[in-house]
């Protein structure tokens, strides 16, 4: 009873432990799995244990798109046949997550797959081996696939079980040793395994931007002025030519199999750009159609002309910006080269074969549109096994479907955690402008408040003459320079300044109506200015004047003659700040 009871709890738990995936855009998929593979009984192949790995990334909440490759040995069963085939089915396909609890998920998925039933990996076989491997004429076949299974979060990593159906709608002429053929079969598998959902962007050391930020909704096709977004899928058609690497006619045993002429190709490609945008996980596929060199070429049928072409690819790449809309691209990766001859000869040999290799590419993305690129690569796809080096030349259209924005928080007080799109995120009323201060209502003393020391109630009203101070000065026509008896002016108000030295004065210089508009304003400056240079060089502190120009807006006579022009060409002088609470007349008057 105890034990039962450890047992229920150790799976809640299990169950309830961890995430069972993290399934923001941009989010990368590594998993590895053990797998039991049960064979379509026309293969005559023993059911058999095998592992595999899974590479992928989610492009949109709860949506991924994941690439496999498993690997193992089935017996083969017909009279006649020994030893082990190699069989390595690759799949690609678009899954869906169904979220349970936030520590479970249901998902499916659908895609499609390439069965491969021969080959020489991981090694090129010897002695007998190579014998068996050569009598099996089971080839490679397309089909499709659905896959249905669970995960269980386990804090970082999560258990995923899945059951997958392969069906492929053609078959083979012959297992081998004149053998039956088989048609259209079916594969059942079974896969066990871990799987890990690193954020790309914390492993490199960034941070992602508002990370904390609900995600806004989805869009697959708005206004996208970056480069890409994180989930962002990059999907487009592209024409290749291939250059192919062959062998000497010294060692037939090396280079592409089958000698095949260098020609045109076409393909597509499917990426997701990661949590951090410079990364982006990129599959392709492309079939060229070709003719032999000549019938040098090693593993098929010398009497095959033709050989058809086919690799799919999966590469990790980086961008690295180098304008406003363009990128530079290194990726590197693993490649599954396959090659079959369409000629019906049954005789000695082979007309297929497979390798897997490495690949590397550089290239360019250049934006020419929103979310539309011309895409031009480089790619260098090497086999091992064949000793042969692929150099291909890619042109195609790319467009850059959807992408993960985060939403831009609102920024008010109280209001932090909602979505500035939100209808909620007002701002909040301004607080009522404070009351103006009461003035200082004195005379003299207007411009300070009432609650200024200063702003004291005059103790008798002296009626002060300040006709000195403010009288104006006189300009002849056009000039701005002080004359003898606008000298003798200044001269009063000298000692009237220096006996208030707290008096402020505006100095306003004015024009008669003759000029432009422009002309008078310059020309009141200078005579304002020359009025205050006199006042300078006479003792006074140039900070206690202030300078305007009217120009010939503010006449003190309208009539057309040079009597009142004259009246007009003036400085007039006002008293701006006391600076005390009266006056002082100077002791000289």
């Amino acid at each position: 009873m105890l034990r039962r009871r450890w047992t229920v709890c150790a799976m809640t738990a299990l169950l309830f432990g961890g995430t069972a995936a993290a399934q923001a855009p941009g989010t990368l998929l590594i998993g590895g799995f053990g797998q039991y593979t049960k064979f379509d009984s026309g293969l005559l192949l023993g059911n058999k244990w095998g592992v595999g790995g899974r590479l992928g990334a989610f492009f949109a909440p709860n949506w991924n798109l994941e690439a496999e490759n498993s690997y193992n040995r089935p017996p083969q069963q017909y009279a006649g046949q020994t030893g082990d085939i190699w069989y390595g089915p690759v799949s690609a396909r678009i899954r869906y997550s169904f979220p349970i609890a936030n520590a479970a998920a249901f998902h499916l998925g659908a895609g499609g797959v390439i069965s491969g039933y021969a080959g020489y990996e991981p090694d090129v076989p010897t002695g007998q081996d190579l014998v068996n491997v050569l009598k099996n004429k089971r080839g490679y076949n397309y089909g499709v696939e659905g896959d249905v299974g669970f995960s269980i979060g386990m804090g970082a990593i999560a258990l995923r079980v899945d059951g997958i159906g392969d069906y492929m709608p053609n078959g083979s002429p012959s297992v081998g040793n004149g053998g039956p053929a088989y048609g259209s079969h079916k594969n059942l598998r079974v896969q066990a395994g871990l799987e890990f959902h690193p954020n790309v962007e914390s492993l490199f050391g960034g941070t992602m931007a508002n990370a904390s930020a609900p995600w806004a909704p989805y869009m697959w096709w708005d206004e996208m002025p970056e480069a890409a977004l994180p989930g962002t899928l990059e999907i487009g058609p592209f024409v290749q030519y291939t250059h192919f690497g062959g062998g000497s006619s010294s060692n037939v045993t090396e280079g592409a199999p089958g000698n095949p002429s260098s020609h045109i190709g076409f393909g597509g490609r499917v990426g997701v750009f990661l949590s951090d945008v410079h990364w982006e996980l990129e599959g392709d596929g492309q079939n060229t159609k070709t003719a032999r060199k000549d019938n040098t070429g090693h593993i098929f049928q010398n009497s095959a002309t033709d050989i058809s072409y086919t690799s799919f690819a999966l590469r990790m790449n980086y961008n690295i910006p180098v304008a406003s809309r363009t990128q530079f691209i290194l990726g590197a990766g693993a490649v599954r080269s396959n090659y079959a001859s369409q000629s019906n000869v049954t005789s000695i040999g082979r007309s297929f074969q497979y390798n897997y290799g490495v690949s590397g590419l550089a290239g360019l993305r250049f934006g020419i549109a929103n979310r539309v690129a011309l895409r031009l690569d480089g790619i260098a796809d090497y086999m091992k096994d064949t000793k042969n080096l692929n150099l291909i030349g890619r042109a195609g259209l790319s467009l850059l479907i959807g992408g993960g924005r985060r939403e831009v928080m609102c920024t008010y007080a109280g209001l932090e955690n909602i979505p500035a799109s939100s209808p909620q995120c007002v701002a909040p009323a301004p607080p009522p402008p404070p009351p103006a201060p009461a003035m200082c209502p004195y005379p003299g003393l207007g411009g300070i408040t009432a609650a200024d020391p200063a702003c004291v109630a005059p103790a008798t009203l002296v009626v002060i003459d300040t006709t000195k101070i403010t009288g104006p000065i006189y300009f002849d026509f056009d000039k701005s320079n002080i004359r003898t008896d606008a000298a003798a002016t200044l001269d009063a108000k000298i000692p009237w300044l220096q006996a208030n030295p707290g008096m402020r004065i505006r100095i306003e210089g004015n024009a008669d109506e003759r000029g432009s508009d422009e002309y008078n304003l310059a020309l009141g400056q200078r005579r304002a200015a020359s009025a205050k240079k006199y006042l300078v060089e006479h003792g006074i502190d140039a900070s206690r004047f202030d300078l305007v120009s009217y120009g010939e807006e503010r006449p003190v006579c309208t009539t057309h003659d040079e009597t009142c022009w004259q009246q007009n060409r003036r400085d007039d002088f006002v008293i701006v700040t006391v600076g005390s609470d009266k006056i002082v007349v100077p002791p000289t008057e």
